[in-house]
């Protein structure tokens, strides 16, 4: 296996968490937004639940379209994923400052972050790793 196609693979088994994360929210947004501490405990059913879901909407939607791209065209994939990955790098970011700014990372915080970071990093892979299987049938070796 070429390490273009490990990348690709690797990429497309970030999509599935991304979209299986996005699924627990969709789920159950009040059990996810209670884990990043912003369940509102006065509220039984909080605006912010509609916010948490139409959210596992997009990570199932985007990252299932990704990895459908990763497999069947690539090079669109490859820059799909490329997105995906800013994304996740700009949040795995933001919660560094956060947790910066606050002087307090707290566990779920910290765990985030590395997760968010390697989510990111495995999805930009493609991108960076253009191999044969990418350039077949469009005039080069």
């Amino acid at each position: 296996m070429s390490s273009y196609v490990l990348s690709l693979f690797l990429a497309v088994v970030a999509c599935v968490i991304g979209g299986a994360l996005g699924g627990m929210i969709l789920a159950r947004p009040q059990t996810m937004i209670g884990l990043a501490g912003l369940a509102d405990e006065e509220t039984p059913k909080s605006p912010l639940f509609a916010e948490g879901r139409a959210f596992g909407g997009m990570l199932i939607a985007s990252h299932g379209i990704a990895a459908l791209y990763l497999g069947y065209q690539p090079r669109l994939g490859a820059a799909m994923a490329m997105v995906l990955a800013i994304g996740w790098l700009g949040a795995a970011a933001a919660r560094a400052l956060s947790a910066a700014m606050d002087g307090a990372a707290g566990r779920f915080n910290a765990g985030s972050i590395v997760f968010n970071a390697l989510i990111g990093i495995t999805l930009s892979l493609p991108f960076f790793n253009v191999g044969r299987y990418v350039a077949r049938g469009m005039g080069f070796a």
